[in-house]
Order: structure tokens, then C-alpha cells, then sequence
């Protein structure tokens, strides 16, 4: 059995690519939004052993739900860019829908906060 820890991956955790992208999306349109997410990646629930940055690392995000959804908003405009390559689209729709499972996320801890 490995000696790692095992984290749970819940809506509120991305990988350093989708973070990345994310910020790549961002930066032209909102580039204050792009450094808030960028400043996400800091601490990775699963450093490498060879503390190099890999793709695979796993971020737990601290984002405001109204910085949540510029980022749905910028993206969802990206998305609907008529210049856009199919690639991109798709990539943009998988991103939305990490976003979106965020945002759902942090409604529900304010529910149950309420509650």
C-alpha cells in the first residue's frame, strides 16, 4: 500500500492544467480575474516527489462566488467566439463545466451554512 495520502477530489479541487488554461483564457479579457485564479496554484494537494510542477497537481480553490462568475461569464464568451477552433470549444465546455460544479459547490456550503 502507498505511503501517500490520499485526497479527496471534490468540486472545489483543480489540476494545475485546467488552472492554467483557465488562466490563459482569462488573461486577455479580465487580467486581474486571471491573477486571481493564477494566485490558486500555491500549496499542491499532491506535490510531486521531485517537487517539480506536473499538470497532475491538484489545487483546492478560495475563489469569491462573484469571481466564480466572471470566470463562467469569460469563459461562456470564449466559448461563443466564432473564430474559435473546435479543439478550443471543447476544451472551453470542459472548463465551464469544472466551473459551473464549483459554483454549484459553493452554493450548496452557503445553504448548509443557513440551514
Amino acid at each position: 500500500m502507498s505511503n501517500k495520502a490520499k485526497h479527496l477530489l471534490t468540486a472545489d479541487t483543480f489540476n494545475r492544467g485546467a488552472l492554467r488554461m483557465t488562466v490563459a483564457l482569462l488573461r486577455g479579457v479580465n487580467p486581474r480575474l486571471a491573477l486571481s485564479v493564477q494566485n490558486q496554484m500555491s500549496g499542491p494537494l499532491n506535490p510531486q516527489s521531485d517537487a517539480n510542477p506536473s499538470p497532475k497537481d491538484n489545487f483546492r480553490l478560495t475563489l469569491k462566488p462573484i469571481e466564480v462568475r466572471h470566470v463562467v461569464e469569460t469563459l461562456k464568451a470564449k466559448g461563443e467566439h466564432p473564430n474559435a477552433d473546435p479543439g478550443t470549444e471543447m476544451l472551453i465546455k470542459a472548463l465551464i463545466i469544472d466551473w459551473v460544479n464549483y459554483a454549484n459547490y459553493l452554493i450548496e456550503l452557503e445553504n448548509n451554512q443557513n440551514a
